[in-house]
C-alpha cells in the first residue's frame, strides 16, 4: 500500500520522532536551519572581511531557501531566425498572487 501523499516515509518519520525526543517535541530540523543561517549571517555582519563566515551563511540561507522557494530552472532563448536576424520575442512574468505583467524586447 503507498503511503499518502505529501507524508514522511517510515525512514524520515523515525529521525523526525528521535530527534524531537532528543530536542523537544516542537523541534522543526528546518527551522533549526533557518535559526543557525540567522546567527551566521550575524557574526557575517560584524565582521565583514571574515569570508569564510560570509560563505557559509550564504550556504546556510541556500539550503533554507530550497524548502521554502522553487528551484529556479535554466532557459536558452533564441531570438535568431535562420538567417541570422533578431526576430525579438515576449517574457510574461506572472505570480500568483498578482495579474501578470507583460514585457517585450
Amino acid at each position: 500500500m503507498a503511503r499518502p501523499l505529501n507524508s514522511a516515509n517510515k525512514n524520515k518519520a523515525y529521525l523526525l520522532k528521535r530527534l524531537q525526543d532528543m530536542y523537544g517535541a516542537d523541534f522543526n530540523p528546518v527551522i533549526k536551519v533557518a535559526e543557525n543561517a540567522v546567527a551566521l549571517q550575524l557574526a557575517a555582519d560584524k565582521e565583514p572581511d571574515k569570508t569564510e563566515v560570509r560563505v557559509a551563511a550564504v550556504n546556510a540561507w541556500d539550503k533554507v531557501a530550497q524548502y521554502v522557494e522553487p528551484k529556479l530552472k535554466a532557459m536558452e532563448i533564441s531570438t535568431l531566425d535562420a538567417d541570422g536576424k533578431s526576430t525579438g520575442f515576449k517574457v510574461t512574468f506572472t505570480n500568483d498572487k498578482k495579474d501578470s505583467d507583460t514585457s517585450e524586447v
